[in-house]
């Protein structure tokens, strides 16, 4: 798994890139977005998973605590292009009820600036 990060419209957008699949790698996204609200005050994160081919229970778990803490915080936690199995996924365990799913970068994009 890769991580990167950039800023646009009012978020910081997380490009996440391989499978998230092993405990370190859950750590690995945990670290990096919770160094953004902690550290940089940063609370409008959008995860980028359109590069991602799979994720586990521990990357769901990180999923929900990143949400809630973002929450907490007056932020909010955004997903931008998962793929179809990450989709199905997060379909599968209710998260498209709990976190908005954007199907495309640009349709996010487009509605980053009325959010």
């Amino acid at each position: 798994m890769d991580i990167g990060g950039r800023q646009q419209n009012g978020f910081h957008i997380v490009d996440v890139i391989g499978k998230i699949d092993r405990l370190k790698d859950s750590i690995v996204l945990k670290s990096y977005v919770t160094t953004l609200f902690e550290d940089k005050g940063i609370i409008r994160v959008a995860l980028n998973l359109s590069d991602v081919t799979y994720l586990d229970s521990g990357a769901l778990n990180v999923l929900i605590f990143i949400q809630n803490r973002l929450q907490k915080m007056g932020g909010m936690l955004v997903l931008i292009s998962p793929g179809e199995y990450v989709s199905d996924v997060l379909q599968l365990v209710g998260f498209d009820k709990l976190i908005t799913i954007y199907t495309s970068e640009e349709e996010f994009l487009n509605d980053a600036q009325k959010i």
